[in-house]
């Protein structure tokens, strides 16, 4: 170095002492940054981000989770204009194209509701003969995830289980709640119906407008003019054969957090295959079954980071992670079943929760036990139970025409009720009827 020009070697001399410099403050940084607790920084803040990226690393699969994608899709929707009205009902595709237009206007309503108060039945009534948007879902849900699903953020004091939702265009919103309780809320802002002009969907009407001395139905059922025409199928475990499993037993096994070569015995009494892990256990059985269960919360599955929950809470967090557990294990054993999430519920203190999701042929839910693929636990952020009932539905080659909404709305004694659709059981198949359901 002695022949280099006096320049040059102060130059490099500078250079690493920048060098030096700088990894002596990122190093200070990691460690003054090891000695903070991740819980007390903000998920979504500037700092918590850095940790995040410092701690985990893009490559190592740590992800914050918004929890926006849906675990459950409205089973009808509607929009009502000064010109008509026309819906859908049970058909995905048709569902999904007016949530191609509606859904960020209605995420964005719901993350203008403030304060519900009770409602009359007459003013739902005379609501429901003005132009709004109404959405039903198939079973109730807490308005937080709602408004995450439709990309929204909820900041209402009360978080009702919606069953139906009419967004009135003059800026009212009805909820119907799993109780049959009916709730109004001022908003500032309102889905437009008529950005669903170009949307095609069948024609229809509510009840109160078509059949206003029929007591018996709820006023906002939707009635349609077509008919509905489901396959019949049939219901067969999933065959899981550990010995030829191969990557589909690896997949799973990994999404419970077990390893390849785990240690693994079978159960004699049971015929299921039990894989044991230092805190939890995972038995899997040949007709479909799987179940997780953690001796402690260590030994579960962490959904979320506790600072990760924002304003729509935990249960965001919990049914987005077993959403994806569960399209895991599906994708695994290739099976092309779909489902839904279908309701839960919480201890008083919110530090525990039981969820299940419902197992759907298309848009229709598979009604009772046999309908039932999952239910999971959680222990304030961690996964501590899952019980899983995998299956396939094969078309019978039969059809049925199921009872037509405005004949069953006009059958219906008592009540009040709503008409939902729904596969039962039936010998051997599983059979689609109209029914009617109480609140």
């Amino acid at each position: 170095m002695k022949h280099l020009n006096p320049k040059l070697k102060n130059r490099l001399k500078n250079t690493a002492l920048f060098v030096l410099t700088l990894l002596l403050v990122v190093l200070t940084a990691l460690s003054w940054l090891g000695d903070l607790n991740l819980g007390d920084l903000p998920a979504d803040s500037w700092l918590g981000r850095l940790y995040i990226s410092l701690s985990y690393g893009e490559a190592g699969g740590f992800t914050l989770r918004s929890g926006e994608f849906p675990a459950a899709r409205p089973v009808e929707i509607a929009v009502q204009t000064e010109t008509g009205m026309k819906g859908a009902q049970y058909n995905e595709n048709a569902v999904s194209g007016f949530l191609s237009v509606l859904e960020q206007p209605i995420g964005a309503a719901l993350s203008a509701a403030t304060d519900f108060e009770l409602a009359e039945e007459s003013e739902l009534i005379e609501a429901l003969g003005k132009p709004g948007v109404f959405v039903r879902y198939h079973c109730a849900l807490p308005l937080s995830l709602i408004a995450s699903w439709m990309g929204g953020s909820y900041h209402a004091s009360s978080d009702p289980n919606a069953q139906s939702l009419f967004f009135g265009a003059d800026g009212v919103l009805w909820v119907r709640t799993d109780l049959g309780n009916l709730y109004r809320c001022d908003l500032h802002a309102a889905p437009d119906p008529e950005l669903a002009a170009e949307v095609s969907g069948q024609a229809c009407t509510f009840a109160a407008q078509t059949m206003p001395e029929q007591t018996a139905i709820r006023a906002e059922t939707l009635l349609l003019s077509d008919t509905l025409t489901l396959p019949t199928v049939t219901s067969t475990p999933v065959d899981i054969d550990i010995k030829h499993a191969g990557n589909s037993l690896t997949v799973m096994l990994e999404a419970f957090g077990y390893d390849t070569y785990v240690r693994n015995y079978p159960d004699q009494t049971t015929g299921m295959r039990v894989f044991v892990n230092n805190q939890s256990t995972l038995r899997v059985g040949q007709e479909g079954e799987i179940v997780f269960r953690a001796n402690t919360a260590e030994g579960g599955l962490e959904a979320y980071l506790k600072n990760e929950i924002g304003e729509n809470g935990p249960l965001t967090y919990q049914v987005d992670y077993a959403r994806r557990l569960l399209e895991s294990i599906l994708q695994s054993f290739s099976t092309d079943a779909s489902f839904a999430f279908d309701g839960c519920t919480e201890s008083e203190d919110g530090k525990s929760a039981r969820l299940m999701f419902r197992c759907f042929i298309g848009s229709v839910p598979v009604e009772g036990e046999e309908g039932i693929l999952a239910v999971v636990e959680y222990q304030d952020n961690v996964l501590v139970s899952a019980e899983v009932h995998l299956r396939t539905f094969i078309q019978s080659g039969i059809s049925h025409t199921i009872l037509p909404t405005k004949q069953a709305a006009a059958a219906a004694t008592g009540g009040p009720y709503r008409l939902a659709a729904g596969y039962f059981v039936s010998g051997t198949d599983l059979v689609p009827r109209r029914y009617y359901l109480t609140d």
